[in-house]
């Protein structure tokens, strides 16, 4: 790992991501991160990226949503995600006060994703591991956190520093 600058993240010098930031792989490569967070054999410099991707995911689910609930005549700011059995196109936004299932969901069909854990884990539970997918939900949920819609070092950086 190299760390150029006090405010620079780390950067991989291993394998096909080598050069890119781990900020950047948290935000674009979510299924090489999930991957990576999954082997405890790993070479010192990739148990160095692991643990980068752990303190910056941290960072990632510590920034509040910023926007609104989906609820009928809710004014609030949306607390979680719900992402209905196989899909991550129709994620919607909820406040804690507003059920989910207003909208007409079938019941026992959304889930639940505050976290980028929760992300994976519906990925890997409803959609069948696609890689797609949890690159479109980690995505939603990173724009709902303030990230611009085109993404790379700077604005990633820009992520997790602010």
């Amino acid at each position: 790992m190299n760390k150029d600058d006090v405010g620079a993240m780390m950067t991989v010098r291993f394998g096909k991501h080598t050069g890119k930031s781990v900020g950047l792989l948290v935000l674009k490569e979510p299924d090489y991160v999930a991957w990576l967070l999954t082997k405890c054999d790993l070479c010192r410099s990739a148990l160095a990226a692991s643990e980068e991707a752990v303190r910056l995911i941290g960072i990632f689910d510590a920034k509040p949503l910023l926007t609104n609930c989906s609820g009928r005549d809710c004014a609030a700011t949306a607390t979680r995600g719900t992402a209905y059995n196989s899909t991550t196109w129709s994620l919607m936004w909820w406040c804690d006060a507003c059920d989910p299932y207003q909208g007409g969901a079938h019941g026992g069909k959304l889930h639940s994703i505050r976290t980028y854990q929760d992300a994976i884990d519906h990925v890997r539970i409803h959609c069948i591991a696609r890689r797609d997918a949890l690159c479109t939900l980690i995505r939603a949920i990173a724009v709902a956190k303030g990230l611009p819609g085109r993404v790379g070092e700077a604005q990633a950086n820009a992520f997790f520093t602010a």
